[in-house]
């Protein structure tokens, strides 16, 4: 009898310590988070989003033991001796809307890319002006319309202005995270360049050419003078797109083809520039030309200069990408663009969702080496813009007041930025087709990491076990969650 009371002694304060903790704590156990128990020689720890809301990156409230036993029918076998694409990064675009808003806002800069926030660690920059600009449309060699073959009046000084401050902004990110990296891609070339003359629709003449290399190198060299190496380029944003509303560019493939196998290419090769070349840049597919990113690369001088493909996913399906590594298994893929919307159709469960599987885990399963979505901040109006989308949401909303405000994109990227580091390989898993998305990587200092989706729809919640070579673990996911594990 004393024997048994003490160890009720014991054990009650136990018992109140953690009821009153998941009571008031754990969201995780009131919605059904079966917490597996800690046994086995290592431990997993894991952060959730579930698809409420109610639960953002929040840490799960036990860590995993590894096992010998399968609990669940449902396994991802993590195979670390299949080793896939290395990884760049994961981010968002520094539009002139998005360096307006976050200059000198400190908080939200390590809100982003510090390591007591989510650690993006690749960006887009625009080659001039796009869509997303505070004031007014520009290049970085305007004229009154005369030529400047020479590129003498070549600035990169609007990219410092008040309204636009993208350098000092992209300077403050290095600032954070010194290893950070930057892709860039055109809207459009100075209009003096362009068959219609204009900044917004149009073409490039094919006499410019030339010179229109020299300018992209120019951008590139003057940026690492700011300190803001330029890891790679695209050619031209989305150039099956062109449109009135704001600065943009029709380039055929043939045309993209010519501009880099002959003049691009070349050019970049013979300096000590180690900018990378990436083609297309626009949606999975398009009904103008759904050959255009094989084209390119098919191209005898082009493929001299490039192996690389960007995706966008306004139009087309992820599995559309399978066409192009069927074809080119060595090509390196790059997602270079998407944007959240927000309109009455528009959810949280919803949105976690379409990315995870169109984006996220769909595209990292197809060979992305990044995942970049549009801008990282626009304020509570979609703004500040220059003719673009009404509806379009950052990764962070900054009000006029001050405020903060996470957005569901901020959660998603934060599942993989936040744990994935540059220079990790995804590692082989199997897929589980309409029950679990997932997707596994190896970081630099051997730490693995596997993200997994509930995409079921079934049921409240989803019952997995992950076999790592002879361990186990198992967890119980609810039903839309999205859980990030990592172990070493």
């Amino acid at each position: 009898m004393k024997k048994n009371l003490k160890f009720k002694l014991y054990i009650l304060p136990l018992v109140l310590f953690w009821s009153m903790w998941f009571a008031g704590c754990n969201k995780e156990e009131q919605i059904g988070i079966v917490p597996p128990l800690e046994t086995g020689p290592g431990v997993i720890t894991g952060v959730i989003t579930t698809a409420d809301g109610n639960v953002l990156l929040q840490e799960l409230p036990k860590k995993i033991g590894f096992t010998d036993q399968k609990a669940s029918s449902l396994i991802i076998t993590v195979d670390e001796t299949k080793t896939l694409q290395t990884i760049e990064g994961f981010g968002a675009a520094l539009t002139g809307s998005s360096a307006v808003l976050l200059n000198t806002k400190q908080e939200a800069l390590e809100t982003l890319f510090g390591d007591q926030g989510i650690r993006l660690n690749y960006g887009r920059l625009t080659v001039g002006a796009s869509d997303f600009n505070k004031n007014q449309s520009y290049t970085y060699n305007d004229t009154d319309g005369s030529e400047d073959l020479t590129l003498s009046n070549f600035s990169i000084a609007m990219d410092r202005m008040e309204d636009n401050p993208v350098i000092p902004v992209a300077k403050a990110i290095m600032a954070i995270n010194p290893s950070y990296r930057f892709i860039a891609s055109p809207w459009s070339p100075p209009a003096w360049m362009k068959t219609n003359k204009a900044l917004n629709g149009g073409g490039l003449d094919p006499k410019y050419y030339d010179v229109y290399a020299d300018y992209l190198i120019k951008y590139i060299e003057e940026y690492k003078n700011e300190g803001i190496p330029i890891n790679a380029v695209t050619v031209q944003n989305e150039p099956l797109h062109e449109t009135s509303s704001y600065p943009s560019m029709k380039m055929t493939a043939a045309a993209q083809t010519t501009f880099i196998g002959q003049y691009l290419g070349p050019k970049l090769a013979a300096t000590d520039l180690e900018t990378k070349i990436i083609a297309y840049d626009h949606n999975y597919l398009e009904a103008a030309d759904p050959e255009y990113p094989m084209t390119v690369l098919g191209d005898v001088e082009a493929s001299k200069y490039t192996n690389a493909v960007g995706y966008h996913a306004y139009a087309g399906e992820v599995g559309d990408v399978a066409d192009l590594i069927s074809k080119f298994p060595n090509a390196e893929i790059y997602f270079t663009e998407q944007s959240g919307i927000q309109n009455d159709n528009t959810s949280f469960e919803g949105e976690l969702k379409w990315f995870m599987q169109n984006v996220f885990i769909g595209m990292l399963r197809q060979g992305a080496k990044s995942i970049l979505l549009w801008n990282l901040a626009l304020d509570e109006s979609a703004g500040p813009k220059n003719g673009g989308c009404k509806n379009c949401r950052g990764v962070l909303k900054l009000t006029r007041s001050g405020a903060i405000i996470k957005n569901v994109e901020y959660y998603m990227l934060g599942h993989f930025s936040k744990y994935v580091d540059t220079g990790a390989q995804v590692i082989a898993t199997n897929s589980l087709p309409s029950a679990i998305e997932n997707v596994a990587f190896r970081n630099p200092d051997g730490s693995k990491v596997l993200v997994v989706f509930n995409s079921s729809g079934t049921g409240s919640e989803q019952l997995i076990t992950v076999a790592v070579g002879a361990k186990n673990f198992s967890y119980s996911i609810p039903k839309g969650a999205l859980v990030t594990f990592k172990w070493k």
